[in-house]
């Protein structure tokens, strides 16, 4: 017709503009508010896989929204993202211990989060809406985790290094109205409309949930590792950010476009024998390394292939467009059913990090139901493959290994195991050359202190002829305060006229301490145990003009290193 301009074809430049500028903020704000956590709770290793567990909830929230709600709205969605403007700057209010006020202070950064998250299945709605729209959008998936990736490796290599935290947050708050304006182009680009309400996509129970078991495993998985992690190396954004960037990583690359005739850029080998490369951190974990860095970065590796292969199989079994939302739905579910497990009931029902082997079992039990009709045609060809009876090996050490794991080595008793919000814990019995029994304090690979049984003299950096000896014997009179309990042995030179008082952040400790050493109770009354955070305690002390401390000792750790704030 005379006049009329041809339909102009939605952009996918636009597309891919706002899903990355969104994603780069989006996971640059998880470090940021893991940095500012860190000193207004304690250090504890719990603190930063709580956040992560918050931040999935978050991720679910924003995927119900885009599959419930954004599709009604069309372009109205960028209300969201112009409403999440009221939380800005970004920032943590208030502080303290435990699990409440952690998740009241992390939701101060909800509104942003939900909208940044949530552009990424919007921009596929809208893409896929548009007229002329590609048959498929999930190469935008791949651009969200991409950009996600790249935000994590530039926080940690320069935004930490370089930029102090009040810039951080003024310049991330900067980017976020850039990023809007961006989302306002890419709306105008892609022009949405409001879609009718249609057909609601429900998948089969069955399909859902091994979409739902193929996204927990591998989240469960991720932060099973950040823990141990965090455990050896100490609470801080270095520690976080490498298996968090590679569960982002397998996502880029199991949901990038394949090649033609491929269903999967996974490779199907991988697919198939990750389970063997499973074993071998199964045998890392459970204590057969030498200990040091290797072990670390070969955890790292491992959760590399598992979470590829979990990946590659979620997006071999992907639905059409129609079902788009509802498989991220599932998929932001899953992520957030394994942190949840790791961040809530893993800290109570566990004492150690049972949920490494968990999340390897719940992934292989969910591939062995998925992939049935394949195992059986192994059993029929007649022999059985040595990938199998490799397999079968490596299950058979894993095992055997679990029960000397169980038992400890040879003459060590374990006394008793406890696992808080903050950390790890083992209390070691054995008999010495001398014949008389020594009790040891252990967290992952450190040791936090140690006592004869009957003697009340204190060991190791606590020796009366050690630096603390010296200053002790320097130091004949005043009021000590000591940060950091561990089993007490400080309270070896509490007295009438030197008493005592041990700021302890977490009362795992302070139970340990009461029950398996004697030194808190040989000191009487003139040693003190505060809990709660140091930092918190002693400026509330000051405050209220309590009399000032004549010594501090500083003896705090977290995992090998002393916490970040």
């Amino acid at each position: 017709m005379r006049g009329s301009s041809p339909t102009r074809l939605p952009s996918p430049r636009a597309g891919r503009l706002y899903v990355l500028a969104a994603a780069l903020l989006a996971f640059g704000l998880e470090p940021l508010v893991g940095r500012l956590l860190l000193p207004q709770f304690g250090g504890g290793f719990q603190v930063w896989t709580t956040s992560l567990m918050f931040f999935q909830g978050a991720l679910f929230l924003a995927y119900a929204y885009a599959h419930l709600l954004a599709p009604r709205l069309g372009v109205a969605h960028l209300g969201l993202v112009a409403l999440a403007l009221v939380q800005l700057p970004p920032g943590i209010d208030g502080g303290g211990e435990g699990l409440g006020p952690l998740l009241m202070a992390l939701a101060g950064v909800l509104l942003p989060f939900v909208a940044l998250t949530s552009a990424s299945v919007v921009t596929q709605r809208w893409t896929l809406a548009a007229p002329g729209g590609p048959g498929s959008a999930y190469g935008l998936y791949a651009w969200s985790n991409a950009g996600s990736l790249g935000a994590l490796l530039l926080y940690v290599l320069v935004v930490e290094r370089f930029v102090p935290l009040g810039a951080q947050r003024l310049g991330w708050s900067v980017l976020y109205v850039a990023h809007l304006a961006v989302a306002v182009w890419a709306a105008r680009e892609l022009r949405p409309g409001r879609e009718p309400p249609g057909r609601v996509v429900r998948p089969r129970l069955g399909v859902l949930g091994a979409w739902v078991l193929l996204a927990a495993a591998p989240s469960a998985l991720s932060m099973a590792v950040t823990n141990l992690l965090a455990l050896e190396a100490g609470n801080l954004p270095l520690v976080w950010v490498p298996p968090l960037a590679v569960y982002l990583g397998s996502f880029v690359v199991a949901f990038a476009e394949p090649e033609e005739g491929e269903r999967s850029r996974v490779p199907r080998a991988l697919r198939r024998l990750w389970p063997h490369v499973a074993f071998v951190g199964l045998f890392v974990y459970l204590g057969a390394d030498g200990g040091g860095a290797l072990p670390l970065v070969l955890q790292l590796l491992v959760l590399a292939v598992v979470a590829l292969a979990a990946h590659g199989e979620l997006y071999v079994r992907r639905p059409r467009g129609e079902g788009l939302t509802a498989f991220y739905l599932a998929i932001a579910l899953g992520g957030w059913l394994g942190g949840a497990v790791v961040a809530l009931l893993a800290p109570v029902a566990f004492p150690g990090l049972w949920e490494y082997p968990l999340a390897l079992a719940l992934l292989a039990g969910t591939m062995l139901v998925l992939r049935r009709d394949e195992a059986m045609r192994f059993v029929r060809r007649g022999p059985v493959p040595a990938r199998v009876l490799s397999g079968l090996l490596l299950v058979l050490g894993a095992v055997l290994l679990a029960g000397d794991a169980a038992r400890g080595p040879e003459g060590l008793e374990v006394l008793a195991a406890r696992r808080s919000f903050y950390g790890l814990y083992r209390v070691d019995r054995w008999v010495g050359a001398d014949g008389v029994a020594v009790r040891e304090l252990v967290s992952g690979s450190t040791r936090h202190g140690r006592q004869r049984e009957g003697d009340p003299a204190p060991l190791s950096y606590y020796h009366r002829e050690g630096p603390l000896g010296d200053v002790m014997a320097l130091h004949a009179s005043g009021s000590v305060a000591v940060v950091g309990l561990g089993v007490g042995a400080g309270a070896a030179y509490a007295s009438a006229a030197r008493p005592h008082r041990f700021y302890e952040i977490d009362p795992a400790v302070e139970a340990l301490a009461r029950g398996f050493f004697a030194y808190l109770e040989d000191a009487g009354e003139a040693a003190e145990v505060v809990l709660g955070d140091a930092r918190r305690r002693l400026q509330q002390e000051e405050d209220e003009g309590a009399p000032e401390h004549a010594l501090l000792v500083v003896d705090a750790f977290t995992g090998d290193g002393i916490p970040i704030h």
